[in-house]
């Protein structure tokens, strides 16, 4: 038997005058999951100051959502995402795509989805 553990981690760093917030869920996080981090995600982007924000989203180990989870991500996304001067989302899954392409221009003009997590690196730190 396999234990799948689910997590969703949070980092913060700062490269030269951008503040860049990196998410990674990995196995199947609930939706109480994803309140916790939203409302950690809000603290980090407001109480932080910084001229430009930038997010870096790797779903290379996310192994799926509920559609309550994903509903509330949205959410989330339409209350925050401006915030962000680029979001960059790393992800091979085809599903991921589908997914975020569908609700990218909700969101912010400036989300962009990578297959090379390289590419999305670079390009979420060249703002």
């Amino acid at each position: 038997m396999i234990n799948q553990c689910n997590t969703i981690s949070l980092d913060i760093q700062r490269h030269r005058d951008t503040l860049v917030v990196n998410m990674k869920p990995s196995g199947r996080p609930s939706s109480k999951d994803f309140k916790k981090l939203s409302g950690m995600l809000e603290t980090a982007v407001y109480a932080i100051q910084s001229p430009k924000i930038s997010l870096f989203v790797d779903l290379s180990e996310l192994k799926g959502l509920s559609a309550r989870s994903a509903w509330n991500e949205l959410l989330h996304g339409l209350k925050i995402g401006s915030e962000f001067d680029r979001i960059a989302i790393y992800g091979q899954n085809r599903w991921h795509k589908l997914m975020i392409n569908t609700f990218s221009w909700l969101i912010s003009p400036n989300l962009k989805v990578f297959k090379r997590k390289e590419d999305a690196t670079s390009w979420v730190m060249a703002s």
